[in-house]
């Protein structure tokens, strides 16, 4: 009889992903499905709660803080979608190029950070960052004439902080996406734009973006839930996230406060709930607007 099932096409296959079931049932589908029942509950203490239907998502809009960290991780998405699209995307072009020598070097050298611990870099960039004269990025813009700035301290420099770590860690990653997409691009069309008296901007402009847009949304969508999604520099770079006029509260910041430090589960996982839905209405509303859901003529 096992023999048989053994040699059966149709239950050797399950028999081989019954494992990854289990583990993506016991640690995906069971923790949103614990975490959508602890949403309609006030949790009082770890076993006691008692229900309270949707008052936890009511409350959630209502509440200064989330606003004010949906209002943060806004800021910092565009802000990476300003640095983490064009900077990787004209270093991929720059070094395409057939006049660039020693691309490999340089390429190597753009993704090492990458490679690097959001934990470490947070921690060195909290070094960097230091805001006497003394720091290295004061030191650094103390030579083209500007005064120190007190880059962790100041509300109005805290978002910016967390975009030049994204900055430094991202492009690389982002240059390689680019520089994939640039492959499948014919050298033909760029040979015959340039016969037709077409400059390197144009070239760029009117045959390497509209080409490299499935790319660009691609990379578009990436960063749009990397920014909702922000947890690990800020709590790091000010020591569990207590960031100056809670001027880099994020959404992830808070659902860790509300879980951890004042135990209320239910009202945390209303928040995660919330901060899902946020990434996913955006996100297709970014698609669509990027054309993605267009048929192909």
């Amino acid at each position: 009889m096992l023999k048989n099932l053994l040699y059966n096409k149709k239950v050797v296959p399950w028999i081989f992903i019954t494992p990854f079931l289990l583990f993506f049932t016991v640690f995906k589908v069971w923790p949103i499905v614990y975490s959508a029942y602890l949403s309609l509950h006030e949790m009082s203490g770890l076993n006691t709660s008692t229900f309270v239907g949707l008052q936890n998502y009511f409350d959630v809009f209502s509440d200064g803080d989330f606003l004010t960290a949906v209002w943060n991780n806004t800021k910092y998405m565009i802000g990476t979608m300003i640095t983490l699209i064009p900077i990787p995307l004209i270093f991929a072009v720059l070094l395409d190029s057939k006049h660039c020598k020693g691309k490999n070097i340089y390429k190597a050298i753009l993704f090492i950070p990458t490679l690097t611990s959001l934990v470490i870099a947070a921690a060195v960039f909290k070094i960097l960052l230091y805001e006497g004269e003394t720091g290295i990025i004061n030191t650094i813009i103390g030579l083209f004439g500007f005064s120190p700035q007190k880059w962790l301290i100041s509300p109005y420099l805290t978002i910016p902080s967390v975009i030049l770590i994204a900055t430094w860690r991202w492009t690389g990653m982002n240059m390689i996406y680019f520089t994939t997409g640039l492959t499948g691009i014919s050298q033909e069309l760029y040979e015959s734009a340039s016969i037709d008296g077409a400059n390197m901007l144009q070239r760029f402009f009117y045959i390497t973006v509209p080409l490299l847009k499935p790319i660009i949304i691609f990379v578009a969508t990436l960063n749009l839930i990397g920014g909702y999604k922000l947890f690990t520099e800020v709590f790091m770079l000010w020591d569990g996230g207590a960031s100056p006029g809670k001027s880099a509260l994020t959404m992830a910041v808070l659902l860790y406060r509300t879980a951890f430090s004042y135990f209320e589960l239910g009202y945390a996982s209303t928040i995660g709930f919330v901060m899902a839905l946020i990434i996913l209405v955006l996100s297709l509303i970014q698609l669509k607007i990027t054309g993605f859901f267009n048929e192909e003529e």
